[in-house]
Order: C-alpha cells, then structure tokens, then sequence
C-alpha cells in the first residue's frame, strides 16, 4: 500500500466586487491552494498485489553439459482510490453562490461541504477503489551450457539457448465522478494488448591460441563471441545483436582488452492505448508540472498529458571499447584498470519532458500550447496552458568516455586489512542531432537541453579498514559542474551547476561475540552509517522540475543515519 499525502488542487478564482465575503468592494483575484482534510491525509492510496509461480528444472547430462528449464507466471493487480482533479468552473460557480470563501485562511479552515460533492473528482466513485492495472506475464527460457568444453586451443565454455515471454494487459475504463455520483467526463475506454517476444542465442568463450604456441611474455588470448536474434509479433522489433570481446594477458601483470557490441532497441511498447484518440492530441492522463518558461522568465504549473508515438522507429548503436588493467602483489594487491568506450547511436529513443520541451520549443513549437497573449502584457508570448510530452526519436549520437578504476588493499595492516578505491567516468564527447537538417550540438559544451542530468565527470572513492571484529571506513562522491543550456542562463543567474562532494562514513562490528551462544555456525554483523557526514548542501539549480531550486543529487534530508544488522547461519 502507498499513500501520497494531501492533494493540493490548485485554481485562480475570481470574487465579485459585489459579493458579501469581499470586503475590499472591488474584483479580487485569488490563487487558490486548497486540500480536502475531511478525507483525511491518506485517502488517496494505491494497493498493488503481486503474486508469481516459479519452476524450475536442472538436467546433469553426459560430458560436463547441463540443460536448464525455468518458466515463471506472474499477475499484478493495482487498484487506486484518489482524486482526479477539481472542477474549475463548478469552483467558480460556488465562489459566485457565496458558498466558498476564497479569502479565508485554508491552513486553518476547511473547504464547504459543497465542494466535497460537487468540486472534487473521484476515480470511480467517492470512497471506492478502482482497477487500474490488471498485468500477466509469461516468461520461459530453455538454456543448454559446458563449462569445459575441450576445444583444440583448449578449454573453453559454450552456452545457448531460447527465450519467450507473453505479456497482457487487460482493458480498462477510466470513469470519472464528483461526490454525489455525476459523471465529471464522459468514460474513457482504453484497449488492452498481448505482446509475444522471444530470442535465440549463442555465445562461446574460447582461448584463441594453445598456450604451448604463446611466447614467454604473452600467457593467454581469449575471446568471447555471442550473438542473439529477437523477434516478436510485431515485425518492427526483429534484429540481430552480435558481440565480441579479446582479452590479451602479458606478463608483468597487465592485460589489453577491447570490444565490438552491436545492439538494437525497440521502443518500450504501450500496453494500452486510448480508443478512438488521435495521436498528436495526448492520450495519456492529465497531470501537473512545475516549469520554468525561459520566454516569459516566470514559474508556474503547467497541464501534461502524453503524446503516443506510433511512428518510433528502432533505436541502433556500436559500441567499441579499448582498455589496459594492470594488476600485481598479494599482500599489498594493487588493480588499476582504464577503458575507452565509443557509441555512436541513430534514431536514439529521448524522452521530452515538460522542462525539455520549453527549453526545446523553438524545434518542437507544436508540442507547447501557449495562451494569448493578454492587452498590456509586454512579453512576447502568452502563458503555457499545456504541454504534449513523449519519446521521438533523435536523428544520432556520438559519444566517448573514459572509464578509469583503482584499487588498493593492504592485507596486514594493524592486524586488518586497508582498501583504497576509485572509481572515475569522464566524458570526452557527447554530440547529438536532434532532426537531420538541424545542427549538431555539443552537449558537453554548448547543450541544447535535450540531455538531461549529464555530467562531463563524476567519481566515486573511499577508504576502509577491517578486521574480523569491527572496521570503518568513508565513501566519497563527486560531481562535476555542468553546463546549461543558454535559454536558463537568466534564471539560474549563470551558466552552470557547481559542482558538488559528499562524504558517507561507516562504522562496523562483529555483535556475535557478545551473544550468549557462540558458535561458528552462527554470525551476527552491525553497521552504522552517516550518509552526507558534512551536511553538504545541493548546487543551486533554478529549473529543477520540482520547483526546489537545487540539483538533487542525494537524499533530500540531507545527513542520515542508518543501522543495519546481518546475520548468518
């Protein structure tokens, strides 16, 4: 079950000069805040019920091969009971009948009951639950593997196999009410869908020389090749995905490796759609939206619904990587490893977002809807009523990052062991064409707000110190600064997010020793850990689609504490 607190239903309203609750004797203008506490902080709530059957079956066959069989049914089943939204003009119309008093303090005093029965829209009906998701799938795969397969360059291993899975999901009504029972929108139907997939694959893992035939100061080559082609019963989502990997071991310790991966992605399918819906109008449920509007430098919400896409094409992309890992000691054992991975993509799969699509108008004009604009206003366009977001697909994407790892440890230090780690991501390209005519954009650099959250360099790194009775350690995080697209520059007061550290620290221990019953059968390890030891607060980030004003990149409530407690046996 998940509650979501208080619906804050939002509206601008209008009191007569008039009306006898306005004591200023002119029109007043009031935006509204308002919730519904007669129904109590947690009536709006989910209920999800999930169940699944598993079974599975191992066959030890002749000459080290194994056949595996697994098949698993599951059925999820959510039901709601919460609000849909307010009736604008019905509100409207009890401000007129002097039943709703815009003026008075809304933390303090609640709505009229009127405004339960004929503002407020149900799902369903007041009080009742409905059935929004009823979801079953199928999954079956069929697996046959040798570890040791004896091939002329020696021992490799094989596996292939065969993978299905049926997906359905059943129809649904989206029926709408007020509180004494009226229909507050005609029904809506959506159609439900069976998707059927399934792949075929192989893969072999293989020295490429015996090692009678490698010089001194090469000790192996192995290469792993797979391949695998998915289907479904829609043709558009057929394709073959090959892959292949080399890995040279020198001596001294260091090992070359590299990789090709070609890979295809189909569209996340839509499991319902609505009946009778044009595509280029939404089809999705309406919802809210905190957005920054660069034209008019202002902050509002706006209506979302989503726009269904059946034009998405398959998204493809090359990979290449090329990397070295060096690695040498026992008692101090130190790893470095340093990759570089190259992707290039075409009609990569984007989603746009309320505060994409703003950023983005000037390509996408068709999917912001603006008002007029009103006498006096200076600005150059009127307020965004609503907004058609979705997935389209970009034209390319040419991207390259280096991937670095360092690791250290110290088996006998003080009687412990001391680790020292490292972990790096740096981005050395990022390019991308968002239409075939129009222009390449440097989204490091120069960003068009298409990418969201993109960082040039991020890192992870800490130190540790254990023994078998108790250790402690610190884990770092950093993020890089990152540049903004220019049309937030006036908002944000800038051209950038700092960047931004973290630091967690841990304290561990063995509580079995003090339990009444020692044995070595049984185990019983505690940890207490701060997250965000130094209370670091986020960067400041104006366009945040929450409306905080900071780029979120932890726990919202800053330094935490946690306990946790494992046992054995």
């Amino acid at each position: 079950m998940v509650h979501r607190g208080y619906d804050v239903q939002t509206a601008d309203l209008t009191l007569r000069a008039d009306s006898p609750l306005n004591p200023f004797q002119q029109e007043v203008r009031t935006s509204m805040n308002e919730t519904a506490p007669l129904l109590g902080e947690n009536y709006s709530e989910a209920r999800i019920e999930f169940a699944s059957a598993v079974l599975g079956l191992l066959l030890k066959l002749p000459g080290d091969w194994r056949m595996a069989l697994d098949v698993q049914y599951a059925h999820n089943l959510s039901k709601y009971r919460g609000l849909a939204g307010a009736d604008a003009i019905r509100w409207q119309q009890l401000v007129d009948a002097g039943v709703y008093n815009p003026l008075r303090d809304t933390q303090v005093h609640g709505p009229p009951p009127e405004f339960y029965d004929h503002v407020l829209v149900y799902y369903g009906d007041r009080g009742h639950f409905v059935t929004l998701g009823n979801y079953d799938t199928i999954d079956a795969s069929v697996r046959i593997t040798n570890q040791s397969l004896v091939l002329p360059t020696g021992l490799g291993a094989v596996n292939f196999g065969v993978d299905y899975r049926r997906m359905h999901l059943a129809d649904y009504t989206n029926v709408q009410r007020f509180g004494d029972g009226s229909l507050a929108a005609d029904p809506i139907e959506w159609q439900g869908r069976v998707l059927q997939r399934y792949s075929v694959f192989g893969e072999l893992q293989a020295p490429v020389l015996p090692p009678r035939r490698l010089p001194r100061w090469l000790r192996k080559i192995e290469s792993d090749v797979a391949v695998r082609y998915v289907a479904a019963d829609t043709s558009k989502e057929a394709y073959v995905a090959p892959t292949g990997g080399l890995k040279v071991d020198l001596a001294g310790g260091v090992s070359l490796r590299g990789s090709f991966t070609v890979s295809s992605r189909y569209p996340t399918p839509y499991m319902s759609r609505q009946a009778a819906t044009p595509s280029d109008v939404g089809s999705g449920e309406v919802s809210y939206e905190w957005i920054t509007d660069p034209v008019r430098s202002q902050n509002y919400n706006v209506q979302t619904r989503e726009a269904l896409n059946p034009d998405l094409r398959p998204e493809s992309a090359v990979t290449q990587t090329a990397g070295m890992i060096f690695q040498r000691g026992r008692e101090h054992r130190f790893r470095a490893a340093l990759d570089f991975v190259d992707t290039r993509k075409t009609n990569e799969l984007i989603w746009l977002g309320a505060q994409t699509l703003l950023d983005l108008e000037s390509l996408f004009p068709g999917r912001v809807i603006r008002a007029p604009l009103t006498p006096g206003d200076e600005r150059t366009a009127g307020y965004v009523t609503s907004v058609l977001t979705g997935r389209v697909n970009a034209a390319w994407r040419h991207s390259q990052n280096w991937n670095a790892t360092l690791d250290y440890a110290w088996e006998k230090c003080l009687g412990g062991t001391l680790s020292l780690y490292g972990r790096l991501v740096w981005f050395q390209r990022f390019d991308r064409q968002v239409f075939p005519d129009s222009p390449v954009v440097d989204e490091l650099r120069l960003p068009d707000g298409s990418v969201s959250g993109l960082l040039r360099e991020r890192a992870n790194f800490g130190a540790g110190w254990s023994n078998h009775d108790y250790g402690f350690g610190l884990d770092g995080h950093y993020f890089g600064s990152r540049i903004l697209p220019v049309i937030e520059w006036p908002s944000q007061g800038g051209d950038q997010i700092d960047r931004c550290w973290q630091f967690d620290a841990y304290l561990q221990g063995d509580l079995g020793r003090w339990l009444p019953w020692q044995s070595s059968r049984f185990g019983l390890r505690g940890q207490v850990r701060v997250n965000n030891v130094f209370g670091a607060h986020f960067p400041k980030y104006a366009n945040d689609p929450s409306g905080a004003g900071v780029q979120p990149y932890g726990d919202w409530r800053g330094r935490t504490c946690s306990l946790s407690l494992t046992a054995t046996f």
